[in-house]
């Protein structure tokens, strides 16, 4: 008897060791990824319009296009509609686009992305990638890191080759699930209107998910535009890189992508180290600390040297950047909730080097006073095959390369 009761005890002890169980998973999970893009993205990426050579020049040299903005919407639900999928996304009356935006579920499920991070259709790429790193007139000693892809046993990855490939494919929120719908789609892909704000009360409303509500106020709308510029050359050769500083930025990261002669690829970027930062929405606290690892720049910084061995190299490289956004985050019930909401902000800027000085040269300064083209509809973005340096530019940019 004695020991029954030495043993029941042992089990309330045990019992009372266990750790409580924590509040069920939310029932839907909103996504709100909002982009501003300046410069050659600002006019190309939306196509449609064919823009005249004045135009195409100025926004390769990134004083053109003005500044486009984007919405990227996703409504995830662990509940499935129980006849046909219907959800809406009620927008405030400043931006301009009717009532609502609808979140279309799409009639294939978006595929998973790959675990290792890279492209879902990676093929391995030929020849060798020159890889080089920092803001200065002069690259540091030890460069460039040279990946020569003949080399590599297939299916292997060299190091840092997976994380770059990431960095071409950030998850934007969930892909799929029970209840899911996306904006823009198929059904709907207007284009945001240049003076459209995000300022106002949200609702989200459809058959698979609780009612989600939520308002953006100051400091929560688009982003101002780099205006991302390539303000002249050292004599040494090296490009000085200017932009314009962003108020609610919490950092910034450039990259340049292009090839040599010898058909290698060439890759630069404005880390301290051979460790690229991800051009993609980050957390404000991962930007921090980047910032401090030196991967990312201080939001003080409005300038940048592309070194003279790297302007060498790739004389008419594609230069993108970054600028990292705030977040908004919001739920029904911070202990429980039925639902949360995610608002991310980036600002992005691109451009062609060398197309400045070809303008001057060719008498087409008259560009800059020209209206930009036509804005175009969203475009779903849509699988197809590429390479590996297109998937890492139309990640960086938003701007579908075809490559």
């Amino acid at each position: 008897m004695k020991r029954a009761s030495v043993a029941a005890a042992a089990a309330l002890v045990v019992m009372g060791a266990a750790p409580a169980k924590g509040p069920p998973p939310p029932v839907a999970n909103y996504w709100m990824d909002v982009t501003t893009t300046s410069g050659f993205g600002a006019g190309m990426a939306g196509g449609g319009a064919q823009p005249d050579m004045a135009q195409v020049m100025a926004m390769l040299s990134g004083r053109g296009g003005g500044v486009g903005h984007t919405i990227d919407l996703r409504l995830a639900s662990k509940t499935k509609a129980p006849a046909a999928a219907s959800a809406d996304h009620w927008i405030p009356p400043a931006l301009q686009m009717g009532l609502s935006l609808p979140l279309v579920t799409p009639a294939r499920p978006a595929a998973e992305p790959r675990a290792d991070g890279l492209p879902a259709q990676w093929q391995q790429p030929k020849g060798r990638m020159l890889i080089y790193w920092g803001c200065g007139e002069h690259v540091t000693a030890g460069q460039p890191t040279v990946i020569d892809f003949a080399k590599m046993v297939a299916g292997k990855m060299p190091p840092g080759m997976a994380a770059m490939a990431s960095a071409a494919r950030v998850v934007s929120g969930p892909y799929n699930a029970p209840g899911f719908g996306k904006w823009p789609n198929d059904r709907d892909s207007r284009a945001v209107p240049a003076t459209g704000s995000l300022i106002g009360a949200h609702r989200i409303a459809g058959n698979y998910s609780p009612e989600i509500a939520f308002s953006l106020g100051a400091g929560q709308d688009f982003m101002g535009g780099l205006n991302l510029t390539e303000a002249g050359t050292l004599p040494s050769g090296a490009a000085r890189l200017a932009w314009q500083a962003v108020p609610n930025a919490t950092g910034y990261a450039l990259a340049m992508f292009g090839a040599n002669p010898n058909g290698d690829m060439i890759m630069w970027s404005s880390a301290k180290t051979a460790g690229m930062a991800t051009l993609d929405y980050l957390a404000p606290a991962e930007v921090k600390r980047l910032i401090g690892t030196g991967a990312v720049l201080p939001p003080s910084t409005n300038q940048c040297v592309l070194p003279a061995e790297v302007a060498a190299a790739v004389p008419t490289g594609m230069i993108t950047m970054i600028g990292y956004g705030p977040e908004a985050n919001f739920s029904d019930d911070p202990k429980a909730p039925k639902w949360t909401a995610k608002v991310r902000y980036k600002t992005t800027a691109s451009l062609m080097r060398g197309m400045q000085g070809m303008m001057g040269s060719a008498g087409m300064g008259q560009a800059e006073a020209m209206p930009p083209p036509q804005v175009q509809p969203q475009q779903p973005r849509r699988k197809r095959k590429r390479s590996l340096l297109g998937d890492i530019i139309e990640g960086a940019t938003g701007i579908p390369t075809g490559q």
